[in-house]
């Protein structure tokens, strides 16, 4: 592995002769837009129990108050911007044939970038999922108020089911089509960037080995090390949304 500083011109030309991309991203992306992560010394879960907030038991025990603290996420990624970073990646994605965006992050700070060509691992709380019947709904297209209380819970319009958010908790399956997909480009691309990850859930899904024993070249762009960086040829230790605009200009 070689840091950016220690091989520009050869980063650069991996850059320059790719082909089929492939993007894996998380919480640190959307940090740089001023939302807390989930995992972080001073993230989510520092605040709010996962068991409480982040499962299906501890959905079904007190649903408001669970929807209460997706409804104060909500607000907040409505209120955070596309950073450059995101900017570039959807610059990236009109510059190569072949690309896909896999995401772990379940705001909608990609779609809002320009990115089209993505799918989302972990869901997207800015959807609701009826508990029932398991019909998907765009958030935007209920009048949800500020604050639930028992009589307020989103409900499904087909079966009047409570509605939960539309993404993975603890103990569950992330959904197969996504996965498969971020699967398959891992397997098939020539290049894959890992950013703002640390890989620690379910150790990245396997895509960095996928990518790498099919003969990508794999560069992390990451301030810190995580359990992915040992497969990249190249690590880029700073935030995302300094490094890849300087690199993509210099592409």
């Amino acid at each position: 592995m070689e840091k950016y500083s220690a091989d520009q011109d050869q980063l650069l030309k991996t850059f320059r002769n790719a082909c089929h991309v492939f993007v894996f991203t998380g919480a640190g992306v959307s940090r740089e837009s001023g939302l807390p992560t989930f995992r972080d010394l001073d993230g989510e879960w520092r605040q709010y129990d996962p068991m409480t907030f982040a499962t299906m038991e501890g959905f079904l025990q007190n649903p408001a108050m669970v929807w209460n603290m997706y409804r104060s996420r909500q607000k907040q990624i409505a209120e955070a911007q596309p950073n450059p970073a995101h900017i570039t990646l959807a610059r990236m994605e009109e510059h190569y044939p072949e690309f896909l965006l896999a995401t772990q992050n379940v705001d909608d700070l990609h779609e809002r970038a320009g990115s089209r060509r993505m799918v989302k691992i972990h869901g997207d709380v800015g959807q609701i999922r009826c508990i029932d019947c398991g019909e998907i709904y765009d958030a935007r297209e209920f009048e949800l108020p500020d604050e639930f209380d028992e009589n307020t819970l989103p409900k499904c319009p087909d079966c009047s089911a409570l509605c939960r958010p539309n993404i993975v908790w603890f103990g569950e399956y992330v959904p197969q089509e996504p996965l498969m997909a971020a699967v398959n480009a891992a397997c098939t691309c020539d290049l894959m960037l890992i950013i703002g990850t640390s890989g620690e859930v379910s150790n990245g899904y396997g895509l960095a080995e996928y990518a790498l024993g099919h003969g990508a070249k794999i560069v992390e762009v990451n301030p810190s090390e995580g359990a992915l960086t040992h497969y990249a040829h190249f690590w880029v230790p700073e935030p995302a949304g300094i490094a890849l605009p300087r690199i993509w200009e210099m592409c």
